[in-house]
């Protein structure tokens, strides 16, 4: 009957305004910090446009948290519908689209928002995972329109979380809650890098990275940003370290 209701319009909104009802009130009674704060200023300046990337399991801390006006990246199937009415409800702008399946007249929008100044927001292993591991959608989009990566994650001292692909993290009531920036991401720094050792590929063409470059690239941003996730949660608890759902990390 739930998955009835979610595909009717109805449905959809009725949902779509509980959770952004259950984020409002949550995040509202949650002391939030901002660590490496000179990132989260450079971000909130707007001097240029960031591509701003968070594991799905953070969502609801990124909702809160992302300084707006930014874009986002949603799922047009209907549980990502459901998600993004949510976030716009909260403030937040939404392109219908997917970092992974299908992507290329999302990336063609959201690189059009970013040639306009506007920050732009994905999850890069959304909409169903696997989590934790980075699509390439980003990494397109970055070497596209040579915009840099901003990685950023949260971890919270009490929560619950859900029993999804991504074990979701649902912070407690008047919990603490810590948002760790990473240091910006040049692609072109990491293409110079992989084409210099790869100069004679019969794949590479003028200004055109290679598969290679782009899988490197991927890795690379992917081990960028689960090594902040487990940084920030090691300053929130240092004992309660949880591994990557389905990530078989070293």
């Amino acid at each position: 009957m739930l998955k009835k209701l979610s595909h009717s319009m109805f449905g959809k909104t009725l949902f779509s305004v509980v959770i952004a009802a259950v984020i409002f009130l949550l995040s509202i009674t949650i002391r939030w910090r901002h660590e490496n704060k000179a990132i989260y200023q450079l971000v909130k300046e707007r001097k240029k446009p960031y591509i701003i990337i968070s594991w799905h399991q953070h969502i609801i801390g990124m909702t809160w948290n992302l300084p707006r006006p930014i874009t986002t990246l949603n799922s047009p199937h209907p549980d990502g519908k459901i998600l993004g009415l949510a976030v716009q409800m909260l403030g937040l702008n939404v392109i219908w689209g997917s970092s992974n399946k299908q992507a290329l007249s999302g990336l063609r929008l959201l690189a059009n928002q970013l040639k306009q100044g506007h920050h732009i927001g994905i999850t890069p292993d959304g909409p169903r995972g696997p989590a934790r591991q980075l699509a390439m959608g980003p990494i397109a989009l970055a070497h596209l329109t040579n915009v840099e990566i901003i990685p950023v994650v949260f971890a919270v001292d009490r929560q619950w979380r859900l029993k999804s692909w991504d074990q979701t993290i649902i912070p407690k009531p008047f919990s603490k809650a810590t948002i760790l920036w990473g240091t910006p991401i040049k692609l072109g720094e990491i293409q110079q890098q992989s084409e210099s050792s790869d100069s004679h590929s019969p794949d590479k063409r003028k200004n055109q990275p290679t598969k290679k470059t782009l899988e490197k690239s991927r890795q690379q941003v992917e081990d960028a940003l689960n090594a902040l996730t487990d940084e920030c949660d090691k300053l929130v608890a240092p004992n309660s370290l949880v591994p990557a759902p389905g990530n078989s990390r070293k």
